[in-house]
C-alpha cells in the first residue's frame, strides 16, 4: 500500500477506526499498520535512527523500497542546493548535527531536539567530514516528497481533519466515475480526499454504524470496479485502482 500511495503522489493518509466487531482490538491493529507505512515513508538512511528495533517491523527488510524523490540513492542529490532528508543526532552550541544520508554530518545553525526529522537544503563543505545545511519548508521543494500518516478514531473525525475541496467516498452501490471526474473539475478542486471502507463493511454501514449521514460526508459516492467478478475489494485493491483511474481521468 506504500508504494501505492507514493506512485501516485498522495500527501496524506488518514487511518480510522470503523468500529467492527470482526476486529478484536482495532487500536492495536491502526498501530501496526501506521508503523509499517510510516516505516516506509522514511528514507533507509535515517530508519535506524528514527525506529527502535521492534517486533513489528521484524520482516520490514523485505518491503520494496519507495524510490520517490526523497529516497535519494548515495550518489544522487549530494551537490549544492539539492534538498535532502535529515535527522538530528546530536545538539549543543547553537547547532545541530544531522544524518542526511551522505559521508559528511549536515551542519544545522540551530539547536532542534535529537530524532528530530528535517528537510534541508544542502550547502558548501566545511572543515573535515561536514557540510553546511539550512531548513527547507518540503512544499517549497517542487516534487512530491512523501506522504504524512495521521489518525482518527471515526470517518467523520478523520474527514473533519483532513478533506480536500472535493471528498470522494468508494463503495460498490456508488455511482458511476464519470460523473465524479465531471464534478471534480467543474468545482475546480485544489485537494481531493478520497475514502475507502474497511475489510468486512463498505462506507455506506461504516456511516450508518457511527451515526453519521454519508451525504454530508462526501461530494460524491462512486464506484470505480463496476460489475467486479470477485464477491468483495480489498481495500488496497480498491485503493490502486481508484487512484489508478482518477490519474488518467483527471488529466484528459
Amino acid at each position: 500500500m506504500g508504494r501505492v500511495l507514493g506512485i501516485f503522489r498522495v500527501d496524506k493518509v488518514c487511518l480510522y477506526l470503523d468500529d467492527d466487531e470482526n476486529v478484536e482490538n482495532q487500536e492495536d491493529e491502526a498501530d501496526l499498520i501506521e508503523t509499517i507505512l510510516r516505516y516506509i515513508e522514511t528514507p533507509q538512511y535515517l530508519r535506524k535512527t528514527l525506529f527502535p528495533r521492534m517486533e513489528e517491523l521484524r520482516f520490514a527488510g523485505i518491503l520494496p523500497p519507495l524510490r520517490t524523490p526523497h529516497h535519494p540513492l548515495r550518489n544522487e542529490r549530494n551537490k549544492p542546493g539539492d534538498v535532502r532528508e535529515g535527522v538530528v543526532v546530536k545538539s549543543g552550541d547553537g547547532k545541530s548535527r544531522l544524518n542526511i544520508g551522505l559521508p559528511a554530518t549536515g551542519i544545522l545553525e540551530e539547536e532542534l531536539e535529537e530524532k528530530t526529522r528535517v528537510t534541508v537544503k544542502l550547502g558548501e563543505k566545511l572543515n573535515g567530514d561536514q557540510r553546511h545545511v539550512e531548513l527547507v519548508d518540503e512544499k517549497e521543494v517542487g516534487e512530491y516528497w512523501g506522504f504524512k500518516v495521521i489518525r482518527s478514531n471515526s470517518i467523520d473525525q478523520s474527514l473533519s481533519k483532513e478533506r480536500g475541496t472535493y471528498s470522494i467516498g468508494t463503495s460498490r452501490y456508488g455511482q458511476n466515475l464519470y460523473e465524479a471526474v465531471k464534478g471534480i473539475k467543474s468545482d475546480e478542486a485544489e485537494g481531493i480526499t478520497i475514502s475507502f471502507g474497511g475489510p468486512y463493511r463498505g462506507l455506506y454501514e461504516i456511516c450508518e454504524e457511527q451515526g453519521v449521514d454519508p451525504d454530508t460526508l462526501f461530494d460524491v459516492m462512486i464506484n470505480v470496479i463496476p460489475e467486479q467478478g470477485t464477491a468483495t475489494v480489498r481495500t488496497e485493491e480498491a485503493l490502486m485502482a481508484t487512484l489508478a483511474v482518477l490519474n488518467i481521468m483527471l488529466r484528459r
